[in-house]
């Protein structure tokens, strides 16, 4: 059964081609039901829904960037969904803001039905020039899951290929991996994973302790992994220009007769 709470865990980011760079830190995210938010706000000290805290979750952050309440951006996604339907909570899985900073590369909202089974995922794509680009995708029968490239994301990377996600349902642990291939060939891999926490003020102060500052260490990891990926010779991309927030609703994959 889901349930709010934390998952301390590490990333694992590998990039394959044209050269190979790997960059592994430990982090922690929050996995919260979207409806609950004001909730976890009373009920913690430490964590704050819209308000500046030690930990907390802005509306800004996400969806539009318009201040458009996060439950309501993404019921509305899931709704145009052909699972969305059966769809009776939302979780979603991300960084907190850590002192009113924050930078999500990643948001996963994860949709179940009333029996708590997965029903349709929502992966949010965030890059560092303020786009984002949302892909809504039916779960199938497979934990697997694919997408065409439609958003510019890393400046080292063109704007085409296709994602693969591969996921499990969280529970007492979780994972999550992405991977990138165009044209034939493996771009870069990436990969979160967690075991699960209480959400509670003495667990998030542990991890604020643990790993201090983590938003500011998630992005400036990126910026350190740009630069070293320049000295080993890659060239940046040009960013295509488009609107700053768009969405991709997906079908659901059908089964070979």
């Amino acid at each position: 059964m889901p349930e709010t709470c934390l998952y301390h865990g590490e990333v694992v980011h590998r990039r394959l081609n044209p050269v190979r760079h790997e960059l592994r830190y430990r982090v922690f995210n929050i996995f919260v039901d979207v409806d609950q938010l004001d909730v976890t706000d009373r009920s913690l000290r430490l964590f704050s829904y819209n308000r500046f805290n030690l930990f907390s979750v802005m509306d800004r952050n996400h969806g539009p960037g318009d201040g458009t309440p996060v439950r309501e951006h993404v019921w509305s996604l899931v709704r145009k969904s052909e699972a969305g339907a059966e769809v009776s909570r939302i979780f979603m899985f991300c960084y907190p803001s850590v002192l009113g900073y924050v930078f999500n590369p990643l948001t996963v909202y994860y949709g179940y039905d009333a029996g708590d089974r997965l029903r349709v995922m929502i992966y949010e794509v965030n890059n560092t020039f303020g786009g984002r680009h949302s892909y809504v995708i039916p779960v199938g029968e497979s934990l697997t899951q694919t997408a065409a490239k439609h958003f510019f994301v890393s400046p080292f990377n063109a704007v085409e290929g296709h994602y693969d996600f591969r996921f499990t349902a969280p529970g007492a642990k979780m994972a999550l991996g992405v991977a990138l291939s165009a044209q034939g060939q493996p771009v870069l891999n990436a990969y979160v994973s967690g075991t699960r926490r209480p959400l509670d003020d003495k667990t998030l102060l542990r991890a604020f302790l643990a790993v201090p500052f983590l938003t500011l260490k998630v992005i400036g990891a990126i910026h350190l992994q740009a630069v070293q990926l320049l000295w080993k010779g890659l060239r940046l991309k040009p960013r295509p220009p488009g609107p700053n927030h768009t969405v991709d609703v997906l079908p659901k994959v059908r089964s070979e007769p």
